[in-house]
Formats: structure tokens, C-alpha cells, sequence
């Protein structure tokens, strides 16, 4: 018997092709039939009128650092998301050097993360995997090494070059998450410790990443002045070292910069290699407010930071650092203004939730400068912040780009006040708002970049399509209804046309109802030293091909 029947879908299959009505049938997780099926089911969907498409696949996400406390991940499957690529921006919890655990702690309790009492024990990025297999997930989940975790692995915080042994520790930790499936390498360029790498020590260490066929995908060291220069830079260390690469949650901030990113789109499609791009559907960024110090500051232990920040007589130079940034500084302060830096969390300053440091300045009646400072000094650092910096062109002309991917980018775990929307709202959006309000893509082109896209360029094995055999990921939703609804002000608000969610054949969503069920999978990548699967990139067909 068939375990669950989905009878009269309009089926977009994610090969980009025109969408068919038939019947789908599930058993054992996977795929078994398209067509019309007329045989017993423990379970039939009767979808007349809605679309059943590959479910949702999250090429950008940070789910590793909370899957601990929220493995059920409700927030993507409530947006039709089954699989999520995390370990992003050069953060995540593995792997760690015992020798600088207590530099590690600090330094992730400062990002708002939490800290596990297993995190000692992650000292190299299999040991992690090893533990997170043996967590229920609501979600898939695969994984990037993340460059800065290595690199504190190895040499803590400190902002030198590396010693050749200190790198190669860092090679070894590499090369040993490689060959237990990791996707590839990223890197966060604008976050300490990663901000302190040159290219050298990223080419170093993304040779062991194209040794596998791997990719290095990259939060480049600047979005805004020196945007083209950055991903050239990430572009020349994945061919100089054999690896694919990608340029995560692509933008231009700061007024200036708008419309850069059509040059930086072709910069991408004439690449010599295969390079992709991401982005979310919004004009705002969002990270944490740490992240607006200049160099100088970051590479400070935490305490020294909270020290000098509340040292007044360094005030004036702080600005000026901000205000007045060197090329090699992307200054979110300077690009958004204190009126577009809007708090989202700060656990000890929670009057400031929800206002932007202008406004939060004025309920205090003190300078915005200050109220600032005192964001970051009683938050311990770890306050969020969304930024204003950003065009709605730029983010239509990447969503239409038939290179770039969709991702959330998103942080969220029940009981936060606040979040960016993007954390909740961000497919729904891509399909309601891009889709059917705005034409810039077609429904097929959207449901392409969102499945078998990044599932072939990732090696996804039998995610992205809707063919039998494949894993049955589904999502069943009404093209004319599905839309978001959470804004910068109530981010939580849910969104609407998302029917059912399907994980590996098990009903996660039903009707904007999530039932429970944690029936994801730990993804790991298919790769070797000799190369024999390999990909090859034709920007004319914009597409991966899996030659293997």
C-alpha cells in the first residue's frame, strides 16, 4: 500500500519545465509514481488547484548554531523549506581547539549563541557530525566548515598571520571535515577572526577544498565601497586553489554603491570556474551590532572591547574609525545612520527592542552615539541589529539572475521577540511578491532556483526534483494565495498558501500547522580526492550538471 497518495497537483517538477497535472505517490520516503495512480494509500491529499513542487531548499542558513535547543526548525518547514545549507559566514560550533575553549566561549556567547556542554568535545568538525546524527531533525541539514571556527581552533583570536604550523593545523581540520561530507569551506570576511585571512591563507586552505570537489562559498570582507574588489577577490581563491565558489547573500549597501551588483552578477557568469550566488528578499541586512566596530577594536578580547568601549576619551576616535572608514573597513554604522540600524535583540536592554539607536536615543533623551555605546556594553556585545542599507532594484535584479539562489540567512528560535523577517517569510515572498506580484521571475524559473539548482550544485543526491526515485521532499501550496505576511515590525506574523510540508516522506505542515514530526536527515557530500564525480558549468544552459 502506498503511503501517501497527492491526487490532481499541478506539478512543477524544479527542472525549470512547464508545469503538468498528475498524481504523485509516496512510500518508504521516496517517490514511487507520477501519473495517475489509483491504488490504496494509508494517507490521500486531494490537491485540485494547488502546486506540488520539490520542497524548498535553504542554500543559506545558521540552523547549526541553535538545532540544539529548536531541532524541529518550524520556521523554515512554515515557509516550505525541507533542507538547509548551514555552517555559513565562516561561524559555526565546530570544530574546537580545547586549547582556546575559553576564547571560543566568550566569543560565541558574545554572537548571542548558545554554548552546549558537548561543545568541548567537538574538536574536530566529524565529531560534531557524529553528534548531530544523532539528534531528530525537523529539517535536512547539510554543512560548510566554517573558516573563522577552524582558525580559533587553531590560533584563538589572534588577528596575526598565521605560523606554518598553525596553518597547518588548520589544513588538517579542513581536510578531516572534507572527508566527512562537510559541502566545503565558508568564510565570514567582515567578522573576527575571519576579517584578520588574507588570500593566501584562504587559498591554503580551499586546495584541500577543491582537492574534493568542494566549494567555497564567502561573507565577503566588504558589501559596499569595495564590493567588485571582494568578489574578484573570492573568484580568484577559488580558481588559484580548484574549488567552485559562491558569493552568500550578494548586495550593495550603501546608497553610493546601488547598482553594482550587475556588475558583480557579471563578474560571476564570466567567471573561468563555477561560481554561484545567493540572496534574500529584502532591502536589509541583519547580524550583530559587534560587527559595526572597525578592525582595530574586534580583534580586542571581548572584555578589553567592553572596557575601551566604555572609556569615554576613545570615544572620538571610535567615530572617527566609524564615520570615516579606511577601504578596508565596511562600516555598517556609516552606510545605514543610527536611524537605520534597528534593534531586534538585546536581552539587557530590551527597551531598545524595536527602535531604531535614533529612536532609542531620544526615549532616552542622550546622543545616539551614546545610546550605542550603551547597546553594546550592557549586551555584552551580543545585541542584533536589522540595517537599512540597501536598494529594492538591486535585490529584483539578483532575484532574477539565473545564477543566484535563494537563501534566509535567518535566525530565529521560539520565544524571541523579534527577528528580520527573513527568518520566517523569505520563500513565501520570493513566490507572492517577485513571482505573481512583481513578474520578475516565473513560477517555474522560482521553483527551479530554489530546488534542483542548488541541489545539483551542492550535490544534494535525490533532493531538488520531483522524479520517482528521488527522496520525497514535497511542498504543496496555492500559487494565487501564497505570500508573507511578517514585516521588520512583527516579524512573526504567519505567513499563507503553504498547504502541506513533506520531509523524506512524513507530513511535517499541515494547513500552517506544524504536527511534530522531525523526520530530516544529516546530508553529507559525495566526494573523493580523484575527482571521478565531478561538475561542469555552462553559464548558456545556467545550470550544474552532475557528470558523475
Amino acid at each position: 500500500m502506498i503511503d501517501i497518495l497527492i491526487k490532481g497537483a499541478d506539478i512543477i517538477d524544479g527542472s525549470g519545465n512547464p508545469a503538468y497535472k498528475g498524481d504523485v505517490a509516496i512510500k518508504d520516503n521516496k517517490i514511487v509514481k507520477i501519473g495517475e495512480v489509483n491504488e490504496p494509500s494509508e494517507k490521500t491529499i486531494y490537491a485540485h488547484g494547488l502546486v506540488l513542487s520539490p520542497g524548498f531548499i535553504d542554500v543559506h542558513g545558521h540552523s547549526d548554531m541553535f538545532a540544539f535547543v529548536d531541532p524541529d526548525r518550524s520556521s523554515k518547514l512554515c515557509q516550505g523549506i525541507t533542507t538547509e545549507i548551514c555552517g555559513q559566514c565562516g561561524l559555526g560550533p565546530a570544530p574546537v581547539g580545547s586549547e582556546y575553549i575559553s576564547q571560543y566561549t566568550s566569543y560565541f556567547k558574545s554572537q548571542g549563541a548558545p554554548i552546549y556542554a558537548e561543545s568541548n568535545t567537538f574538536t574536530t568538525f566529524g565529531k560534531y557530525l557524529d553528534y548531530m546524527s544523532t539528534l531528530p531533525l525537523g529539517i535536512n541539514m547539510a554543512y560548510f566548515i566554517p573558516h573563522g571556527t577552524v582558525r580559533m581552533a587553531a590560533m584563538g583570536l589572534s588577528p596575526e598571520k598565521p605560523t606554518a604550523g598553525q596553518l597547518e593545523k588548520m589544513t588538517e581540520l579542513v581536510d578531516e571535515g572534507m572527508k566527512r561530507g562537510a559541502l566545503g569551506l565558508s568564510s565570514g570576511l567582515m567578522y573576527a577572526p575571519g576579517m584578520f585571512a588574507d588570500s593566501s591563507e584562504l587559498e591554503a586552505l580551499c586546495k584541500v577544498v577543491g582537492q574534493y570537489g568542494g566549494i567555497y562559498t564567502s561573507h565577503i570582507r566588504d558589501q559596499g565601497n569595495q564590493l567588485e574588489e571582494c568578489v574578484e577577490e573570492t573568484i580568484r581563491i577559488a580558481e588559484s586553489s580548484g574549488a567552485r565558489a559562491n558569493i552568500s547573500h550578494h548586495k550593495a549597501s550603501g546608497k553610493n554603491n546601488w547598482g553594482k551588483v550587475k556588475n558583480t552578477c557579471s563578474m560571476i557568469h564570466n567567471a573561468k570556474i563555477p561560481v554561484m550566488h545567493d540572496v534574500y528578499p529584502y532591502a536589509a541586512s541583519s547580524t550583530l551590532i559587534r560587527s559595526t566596530l572597525p578592525p582595530n577594536v574586534q580583534k580586542m578580547d571581548q572584555d578589553d572591547i567592553i572596557t575601551y568601549l566604555k572609556d569615554v576619551n576613545n570615544h572620538e576616535q571610535l567615530k572617527k574609525s566609524i564615520f570615516n572608514p579606511d577601504k578596508n573597513f565596511e562600516s555598517p554604522l556609516a552606510s545605514c545612520g543610527y536611524d537605520g540600524i534597528l534593534i531586534f535583540d538585546a536581552a539587557h536592554t530590551k527597551d531598545a527592542i524595536g527602535k531604531t539607536i535614533e529612536q532609542y536615543a531620544d526615549y532616552l533623551g542622550i546622543q545616539p552615539f551614546d545610546a550605542f555605546i550603551k547597546i553594546l556594553t550592557e549586551n555584552s556585545l551580543g545585541a542584533g541589529y536589522i540595517g537599512f542599507s540597501m536598494s529594492e532594484d538591486d535585490v529584483e535584479t539578483l532575484v532574477a539572475d539565473s545564477l543566484c539562489m535563494f537563501g534566509t540567512d535567518g535566525l530565529y528560535v521560539p520565544g524571541m521577540p523579534m527577528t528580520h523577517p527573513r527568518a520566517i517569510g523569505t520563500f513565501p515572498r520570493i513566490l507572492g511578491r517577485y513571482v505573481r506580484e512583481k513578474h520578475v521571475l516565473t513560477l517555474e524559473e522560482a521553483i527551479r532556483k530554489m530546488t534542483s539548482l542548488p541541489a545539483k550544485f551542492y550535490g544534494l543526491v535525490n533532493k531538488g526534483e520531483i522524479n520517482v526515485g528521488m527522496d520525497a521532499d514535497i511542498v504543496l501550496f496555492d500559487a494565487e494565495r501564497i505570500i508573507d505576511h511578517s514585516d521588520y515590525q512583527q516579524p512573526l506574523l504567519q505567513n499563507e498558501g503553504i498547504h502541506f510540508v513533506i520531509v523524506n516522506g512524513k507530513i511535517a505542515m499541515e494547513h500552517d500547522k506544524y504536527l511534530g514530526i522531525k523526520n530530516g536527515a544529516l546530508l553529507k557530500a559525495r566526494q573523493s580526492k580523484d575527482l571521478s564525480e565531478n561538475f561542469t558549468f555552462s553559464t548558456k544552459m545556467s545550470s550544474f550538471i552532475n557528470m558523475g
